[in-house]
């Protein structure tokens, strides 16, 4: 096992000789740059101004100690000579200029010899320079790139046609001038300036003096160019996968077209081929990713001890199937595909795919075109389910979207919404339906630089032909549920939605403005029962200070709540002299003046609810200085007289690769039962306790060399890890290397009621000045599973 580990860690050090950057669409790459400007110290810089067009027929400048001149083709400079044409400069003890052959101008140099353009910097002995093309010859001689990492040494250099730049028994590193840790050496070694591109023949690498790769030949990358080769290898290790190793080839196929193809190396599963293909047009852009893992010995094992109890599909051969599309067809229409399909249940769990999260419970299939002009939105949609765990799942196949807009009724701003939808489900005991909606409304708005006060009316129009009744009936026949196979229901609405904006020089802090911003929501919709409606689309809404102010409770068209409420709120915010928000604070609320309802039977909260104030929501932001910032979210629901929704996040973030984020988020779980129906099922024990998680990530730099990363997330009510990872980053002017440990959390053990857990390690190894100076710290913090997103944004 250790010597597994070793081997294939030297085989990463090795291959990263042949990374290119894929990271970007074929549209272009990151400009490549050192990430530490001291690399650059010792670098040769190009600090003329460069000049362009026909170099060689721009005068030739010469100076010397000591000039001879034999008339009428050669002239002799000796003793500090400096040359100068164009770009090029040269020094030496003495240089010869021969004219003889006008095609063939040559200058001969000898002794303390420097050449300098923008792209090169050499240095030898003897040279011959032809003057009219700028082919030069050099021996011996040592070299650096202009302004980038990358120095060599030669028994003979030539400069062909100002771009190639070629050596006999030369080595090449991006090492500084003080640094040889790795070096490649060949007996012909080209570079090229134009492609940006190294090819070594016989190839020896070495780590110090230690050789450690032969090849015949080689190919390195030495610029932001996009080529064809391999990329840096990815060296992982977990508890359940073992060694997992994959060595990409990027294909570099046109510029707007370009592919990567990954085998990948599992210790205790097999070998996956990764394919991803990425195209850019001018209808628009796209990825196209396929992979295929051929019998996966560890998932046989697990379906035959079922160590994932009954929820394994009966496939040998396990795929992912990824399309996104964003396609601009013409200027009104628009193709938009978003597909992701894979061979079984445990697919996600187990390979942790690019492109699809664990934690949805499901994968989408969704198609869409759609057509937009100045008056009219009109889209056609196509979405379908991969379930993995909950079966239940309503798919559009299709739904059609309509809404007019016509705003040139002056004051009056109307908008038509209409809606068409089939929705289906897998279980055979569930009910399908057509569904039909139309919901004009009428605005009027009237506004001006500190108050605003807008009154809305429409009606909300929707009929339903509800399939596969007599069987959904038939198993709920003890219920008061009983679905209509037609139904029609008009529901109007109405709001009245004002707000004024006071402000006033804050006389406590010299600057500073503070405004007080109150607002007040009247919106009313008559109760219509919907008990005979299946609810195809609509879920709980939370009721966040923003979520005070919507007119409906539930998101889609199956329930809509009736409502005679007021939500009351306001708002003050502080700003210092440079109009830069430093602090706000929201406080709100809903009073109901009706008892809210979809039916005789609500759901849970509902039930417990009468009139007067229901819901208090508060959302505060703080910016206390530049690097620090506070931030706060609670909803305290009287309908069960307690909180029930809290988040609050504290970060600190001095510089870019300086951060640390505290972070605490709570939901009470009868509050998430009534948002999600899965969790009210008597024989599912998830969420018999509230959900109470606090949590710590940070990414900090150890000294100039080392950076680590890491994040630790426990819940307070399972007592235990929900998350957690630490990684290390050393990257000096020469190579790199980041170290990753992380405890995942991957499933739920139904039967034991235990959480499920992945050990992971990673390794990966990088070469600087070789295209593949990403951000590591980015890198990094994607390994663990609730990715950065920063509280600054």
């Amino acid at each position: 096992m250790k010597k597994l580990s070793l081997s294939l860690i030297a085989i990463a050090v090795s291959f990263s000789l042949y990374n290119y950057d894929s990271t970007s669409y074929a549209i272009g790459i990151p400009k490549n740059e050192t990430s530490n400007p001291q690399c650059l110290i010792n670098v040769p810089k190009f600090e003329r101004p460069i000049v362009n067009g026909d170099i060689n027929s721009l005068p030739v400048n010469a100076e010397s100690d000591k000039f001879e001149a034999i008339y009428p083709n050669l002239a002799i400079y000796s003793g500090d000579v400096y040359v100068e044409q164009g770009n090029r400069t040269v020094l030496a003890d003495k240089v010869t200029i021969d004219s003889k052959d006008a095609n063939n101008r040559m200058a001969i140099l000898d002794g303390n010899i420097t050449y300098q353009d923008n792209l090169i910097k050499m240095k030898g002995n003897h040279a011959a320079i032809n003057l009219n093309n700028n082919d030069s010859n050099m021996n011996p001689s040592e070299y650096h790139l202009v302004d980038r990492l990358g120095r060599g040494k030669a028994d003979e250099m030539k400069l062909e046609k100002n771009r190639y730049i070629i050596l006999k028994n030369g080595s090449f590193t991006s090492c500084p001038v003080d640094d040889s840790t790795w070096n490649i050496k060949g007996t012909t070694v080209i570079h090229d300036n134009e492609e940006q591109l190294l090819e070594v023949w016989n190839a020896i690498f070495s780590i110090g003096k230690v050789p450690v790769l032969y090849s015949p030949y080689l190919q390195l990358p030495t610029g932001n160019k996009r080529r064809s080769g391999l990329l840096m290898p990815t060296f992982n290790y977990d508890s359940t996968d073992g060694i997992d190793f994959a060595l990409p080839f990027y294909w570099n196929i046109a510029p707007n077209y370009d592919a990567t193809l990954t085998p990948r190396v599992f210790q205790h599963r097999g070998v996956q081929l990764q394919t991803e293909f990425r195209y850019l047009n001018q209808l628009g852009l796209g990825t196209i990713a396929f992979d295929w893992l051929q019998h996966d010995k560890k998932y046989r094992e697990d379906r035959k001890i079922l160590l994932n109890g009954n929820n394994y599909d009966d496939n040998n051969n396990r795929w992912l199937f990824h399309w996104k599309n964003d396609e601009l067809i013409n200027y009104n229409w628009r193709l938009f595909t978003d597909v992701t399909r894979v061979s079984d249940n445990q697919y996600l769990t187990d390979l942790n795919p690019k492109y699809a999260s664990q934690t949805a419970g499901y994968l989408t299939q969704f198609y869409k075109l759609a057509y937009n002009n100045e008056n009219w939105d009109i889209a056609l949609g196509y979405k379908h389910f991969q379930q993995f765990h909950y079966k239940n799942l309503y798919q559009t196949q299709p739904q059609l979207d309509i809404t007019y807009y016509n705003y040139d009724l002056g004051p009056l701003k109307f908008k038509t919404f209409s809606q068409v939808s089939h929705f289906i489900n897998e279980a055979k005991n569930k009910p399908n339906a057509w569904r039909a909606h139309i919901e004009p409304t009428l605005n009027y708005t009237v506004t001006n630089s500190w108050s605003s006060l807008a009154t809305e009316t429409g009606l909300m129009a929707t009929h339903y032909k509800q399939q596969n009744l007599k069987r959904y009936n038939r198993v709920n026949k003890s219920s008061d549920k009983k679905l209509d196979s037609n139904v029609n229901r008009f529901i109007p609405k109405f709001s009245l939605d004002g707000k004024v904006i006071f402000e006033r020089d804050f006389k406590f802090m010299d600057g500073y403005n503070q405004t007080l911003e109150p607002r007040i929501k009247y919106t009313y919709i008559p109760y219509r029962n919907q008990s005979n409606i299946n609810n195809y689309d609509s879920s709980f809404l939370q009721a966040d200070y923003v979520g005070l102010f919507r007119e409906q409770s539930y998101s889609g068209l199956d329930r809509i709540a009736s409502t005679n409420k007021l939500a009351t709120g306001v708002t003050t915010r502080f700003y210092d002299s440079n109009k830069i928000e430093k602090f706000n604070l929201s406080l709100g609320q809903i009073t109901y003046f009706t008892k809210s309802k979809t039916s005789e039977n609500n759901n849970e909260l509902d039930k417990n609810s009468d009139t007067g104030s229901i819901t208090w929501a508060t959302d505060n932001f703080w910016r206390i200085s530049n690097d620090i910032i506070f931030r706060s979210g609670i909803q305290y629901d009287t309908r069960i007289d307690t909180i029930a929704l809290a988040n609050t996040t504290f970060e600190y973030h001095p510089t870019s690769d300086k951060f640390i984020r505290l972070s605490y988020r709570y939901a009470n779980h009868d509050y998430i039962a009534t948002v999600d129906e899965r969790y009210k099922r008597s024989s599912d024990k998830l969420y018999k306790q509230d959900l109470s998680q606090a949590g710590v990530m940070a990414s900090w730099p150890l000294s100039e060399t080392i950076n680590a990363v890491g994040s630790y997330y426990y819940d307070t009510k399972l007592d235990q890890i929900a998350d957690s990872f630490i990684g290390l980053h050393y990257s000096d002017c020469c190579w790199g290397v980041t170290m990753q440990y992380g405890r995942k959390l991957t499933d739920w053990d139904n039967t034991t009621h235990i959480s499920k857990y992945k050990n992971k390690l990673s390794i990966n190894f990088e070469l600087q000045g070789l295209g593949n100076n990403n951000d590591s710290t980015a890198k990094m913090l994607d390994f663990g599973k609730l990715p950065y997103i920063s509280t600054f944004e």
